[in-house]
């Protein structure tokens, strides 16, 4: 069915326009949660200042933590109300405490205040990088699919240098007000993009799913076969949902997605996000922290612009590979840096900790930043495929908000040098895990990787189906 739709696509052209849109609309939720997370690197440090809240740094590790803590719980459910109300209502329904916590962000003159608002941004966001990819993979057709799925990466690294940027406000309010923007933007644009086809094809609604499909198709797209596809698919989601258990049948491809998943977080990625602006003050950088902070958002977005194309034309395994050992020779380097600034003058190397920073940022976002995710859809068979991403997403936030909580009381016992170091140690760690565990993916179908990785169970599955 996919290759009849994907040749029957390129004899009448449709139209990309409205899907592009459509998505790039949507993932301004992506932006939200990008703005969330690296806000505390540009408004932490004026807290104490012109007689602002008074912050203790445990309180601002806390604050750091708290959106990843919120994001956790709401996994689950957010899959469930999207399946029940539908993808656009929960989107939209999400966006509204993203835009509200701005507000009591910026203006409360209560830490409470700002700890329950962060909480509640963090439970939209984890709903968020759940139902938004969701939607605009239902959205897109197959040919386009893999490059509009960048797109919510793309945004959440945009969202992360827009905040970076809004510390050159030097004001707390005004950083919320520019913050609030993408969300408010959400929530007065998507009521004017349709329902997923999908969604509206598990209802049942196929007169609806139709005309969808020409909204974002064209109005002379044959919607015969894409919403035979989308039957199929459905089907599919329910057997997963019947039998979830399922999932202790693919117990290897599950230790590999989830031990990607603890090597990208706690390589330090988001300690080194969160607390940015703090980590160039003590690097005493003759760059201000500010300016330090916006090139490595910069780079963020260009090298994750530029991710897709290095994924497609190398093999995932060796990328891994790359990404990992070259992670870990960073974070040394800023170990030591930090090691020897307290006995040797270095003013003359003051660039080295940007200099890390950027190539840290750079080789993450084309390795161990997006593969992950992709092995996702790699290495679980369709109708598990919505299991093992609510896993994943659980494990991602679990661990983004150990790393972001702990990472103060690691500087406090350890210091800025022993921490990165044990950042490094990890990822050093996960080199080895790569070359032992990881299979290359790359120019395989899913059946082959199954296969290797199950031995015995899939060609099973398939004699049987082929019976």
């Amino acid at each position: 069915i996919a290759e009849s739709d994907e040749s029957s696509s390129r004899e009448r052209p449709t139209s990309k326009y409205t899907q592009y849109v459509g998505v790039l609309v949507a993932t301004l939720g992506a932006f939200s949660i990008g703005t969330y997370l690296s806000w505390t690197s540009s408004a932490l440090p004026f807290y104490n200042k012109n007689d602002t809240l008074s912050v203790s740094d445990q309180e601002g590790s806390w604050i750091s933590s708290l959106v990843p803590l919120g994001a956790i719980p709401t996994a689950i459910p957010a899959g469930m109300l999207a399946d029940r109300f539908g993808r656009k209502k929960t989107i939209w329904v999400t966006t509204l405490p993203l835009f509200l916590c701005w507000y009591i962000v910026g203006f409360a003159q209560s830490k409470i205040w700002v700890f329950l608002a962060r909480f509640i941004a963090g439970a939209a966001c984890g709903a968020a990088s759940v139902v938004v990819p969701m939607f605009t993979s239902e959205i897109a057709e197959q040919s386009i699919r893999g490059l509009l799925g960048t797109i919510f990466q793309l945004q959440i690294t945009a969202g992360i240098l827009f905040a970076y940027a809004t510390a050159f406000t030097d004001s707390l309010h005004v950083i919320a007000i520019l913050c609030s923007m993408a969300p408010a933007l959400l929530l007065i644009f998507f009521p004017f993009i349709p329902e997923s086809p999908a969604w509206l094809v598990m209802q049942g609604r196929k007169n609806e799913a139709c005309d969808v499909l020409k909204y974002f198709r064209g109005m002379h797209y044959r919607t015969e076969t894409e919403l035979a596809s989308l039957e199929l698919q459905a089907s599919e989601t329910r057997d997963a949902r019947a039998s979830i258990l399922d999932l202790r049948n693919y117990r290897k491809a599950t230790y590999i997605v989830l031990g990607l998943m603890v090597f990208q977080q706690l390589s330090g990625v988001n300690a080194l996000i969160f607390y940015a602006k703090r980590i160039f003050d003590h690097a005493g950088s003759i760059l201000s922290s500010s300016t330090s902070s916006v090139i490595v958002g910069v780079v963020q977005v260009i090298a994750t612009y530029f991710s897709t194309v290095m994924i497609e034309r190398i093999g995932r395994k060796l990328l891994l590979f790359i990404s990992a050992s070259v992670m870990a020779n960073c974070m040394f380097i800023l170990s030591g840096y930090f090691r020897f600034q307290k006995s040797y003058d270095l003013s003359n190397f003051t660039w080295l900790p940007l200099l890390s920073f950027v190539i840290f940022i750079v080789i993450f976002s084309i390795g161990f930043g997006p593969i992950p995710w992709l092995m996702v859809g790699e290495l679980f068979t369709n109708n598990m495929k919505s299991v093992a991403s609510t896993a994943t997403v659980i494990c991602n936030w679990t661990l983004t908000f150990l790393v972001t909580k702990c990472f103060q009381d690691m500087v406090d016992l350890m210091g800025l040098s022993s921490s990165f170091a044990t950042f490094g140690m990890i990822s050093l760690i996960g080199t080895i895990f790569v070359s032992v565990i990881v299979p290359e993916t790359k120019g395989r179908s899913v059946e082959e990787i199954q296969i290797e990785l199950l031995q015995i169970r899939v060609p099973r599955e398939t004699a049987a189906r082929e019976t």
